[in-house]
């Protein structure tokens, strides 16, 4: 349908249905047969009764209801019943990501209805506005109203502005998926929020990846496109007691039988280990910090503190036997910068963000701690998407390397062994993603260096994925040889240091390195970033 209106004494009105015979539109837009109906005239100019306004009062105040029926005090018990489970509202959630002020709203008003009424958005809020003075787009779905499920029109919208803007795109999913596009089609309204820009809304995130950060926070039950948004993403963040999964246990009942909740079908805590998320976290408040943290290392700082172990870092690596890894990180790294991403999946690989003498870095480093820091299939995964989201952030990596290599069989409960499959092809991934990479990478040898192991977790020793910089430890093994003897006859090492000057070196290394001026917008996008 449509309504045409303009500063006249009246407003023609126009059903949805075409033209019948010995009708005709009122005008090339409508699909007619058209009828009149009476609204209070609009005045202009001086006088009694008379207003400054092209719009009659009447309407704006029904445009303000409108809007203000959505807004958190015209709904207490809804958001009575939200507060009940700890959580924040949708309009909370936004306020606590956005800077104050910074604030711009999309989309709600959805539609007029036949009578020209105003028709409110339902399912959820979108806005433009700034986090620690990065402009983003930030949305948020709404589940007390129409389950959080609403029309994809308004997100393909703010898509297309984030894909020509380069904006970050940060958003909360909680609810049952999407609902139909119009779902007002056959009750004569004009629809406000269609489509918009070149892209849908799958291939728009699809389209961004790579391309600008993308950010979601899993904050309770997300089945369906809900779960899509949240696939398509960058950085995945849970809270405890959400679940993500693309059916619901209504369709899983219907399919199988089965009756579960939605925590047992498709737990966020089971994703946390399986690799579904990429960080557990206890609640909203802690989410929308992590967001916060995870979009600041797309900037600098203009200059870092060491960790009071920096100097003593080589005492926390043992001649022999397992470690925790995460020490050594935190010792070589600016003092308490590092920000673990996907900590309890593959977890005989570490990765992060840090900040190194102020400048944001990837690290990647084997975890000796964890079957003895030997790469699998799931920890070659890790590594290579580590690598592309590195790569499309132009953070360089800093790698440290400990481990025996590529392994391909495990020991069952029952003393035997059980092989994984496809170790020809699983152990190339990441090896591509350092041969495609157009940022440096700096490697630290700690200990063993054998097999695969070096090339998977930081490139070949020639060819475009060489390190800028190749240091060893003393203590440094590669293959059956020593680092001296390494650096003496087969040049695979630039030099072997004392541990205490490994965080000098590297941050003097990087000082020598282009630094974008970050966050800057990206002209074409390297590649996509994998979604596993």
């Amino acid at each position: 349908g449509c309504v045409r209106g303009g500063p006249t004494p009246s407003t023609t009105s126009c059903s949805p249905r075409r033209p019948g015979p010995g009708s005709s539109p009122c005008w090339p837009g409508c699909r007619g047969p058209c009828r009149q109906r009476r609204s209070t005239p609009s005045t202009r100019g001086s006088g009694p009764g008379r207003t400054d306004s092209i719009v009659d009062r009447e309407r704006i105040e029904s445009l303000t209801a409108a809007k203000a029926a959505q807004r958190d005090a015209s709904r207490p018990e809804a958001v009575a019943r939200v507060h009940h489970t700890g959580k924040l509202t949708a309009r909370e959630r936004i306020a606590a990501l956005l800077d104050p002020g910074t604030e711009v709203e999309y989309g709600s008003i959805a539609a007029v209805d036949d009578q020209g009424g105003w028709v409110a958005e339902a399912g959820g809020v979108d806005f433009v506005g700034t986090i620690g003075g990065q402009t983003v787009v930030a949305s948020s779905t709404d589940y007390t109203d129409h389950g959080g499920g609403y029309g994809a029109g308004r997100l393909e919208r703010l898509f297309a502005l984030a894909r020509e803007h380069r904006w970050p795109v940060v958003f909360f999913v909680d609810g049952g998926g999407s609902r139909a596009r119009h779902p007002r089609v056959g009750r004569g309204d004009l629809e406000l929020n269609g489509p918009f820009g070149p892209f849908g809304l799958f291939d728009g995130m699809a389209e961004l990846s790579g391309l600008v950060p993308t950010v979601a926070i899993v904050s309770g039950p997300s089945f369906a496109g809900h779960a899509s948004l949240a696939g398509f993403s960058d950085f995945v963040i849970g809270t405890f007691g959400s679940s993500v999964g693309m059916g619901g246990p209504p369709m899983v009942e219907a399919a199988l039988g089965m009756k579960l909740s939605a925590n047992e079908l498709a737990g966020v805590e089971m994703h946390e280990v399986t690799g579904g998320i990429d960080l557990l976290v206890a609640d909203e408040p802690t989410a929308i910090a992590a967001a916060k943290r995870y979009l600041a290392f797309q900037g600098d700082e203009p200059d870092g503190a060491a960790s009071p172990t920096a100097r003593a870092i080589g005492a926390l690596v043992p001649e022999a036997g397992p470690y925790d890894v995460a020490a050594v990180v935190e010792a070589l790294v600016d003092d308490a910068s590092f920000f673990e991403l996907r900590p309890a999946f593959a977890r005989s690989v570490v990765t992060g963000f840090a900040r190194m003498g102020g400048r944001s870095v990837g690290v990647l480093a084997s975890q000796p701690a964890v079957a003895g820091g030997v790469i699998d299939e799931l920890a070659a995964v890790k590594v290579g998407r580590f690598v592309e989201l590195c790569d499309v952030y132009d953070l360089p990596i800093v790698v440290l390397v400990d481990t025996d290599g590529c392994v391909t069989t495990w020991a069952d409960g029952d003393g035997g062994t059980v092989v994984e499959p496809g170790v020809s092809r699983w152990h190339a991934r990441p090896i591509v993603a350092h041969q495609h990479r157009s940022v440096p990478l700096l490697a630290v040898q700690l200990r063993r260096a054998r097999g695969m192991g070096p090339h998977v977790l930081a490139g070949s020793p020639n060819a475009r994925s060489v390190p800028v910089l190749s240091v060893s430890w003393p203590t440094v093994e590669l293959g059956h040889v020593d680092g001296f003897s390494a650096t003496r006859n087969v040049n695979a090492h630039d030099d072997v240091i004392d541990p205490a000057e490994t965080r000098d070196r590297i941050v003097r290394m990087l000082a020598h390195l282009p630094r974008p001026a970050r966050p800057a917008p990206r002209s074409a996008k390297k590649h996509p970033v994998d979604t596993w």
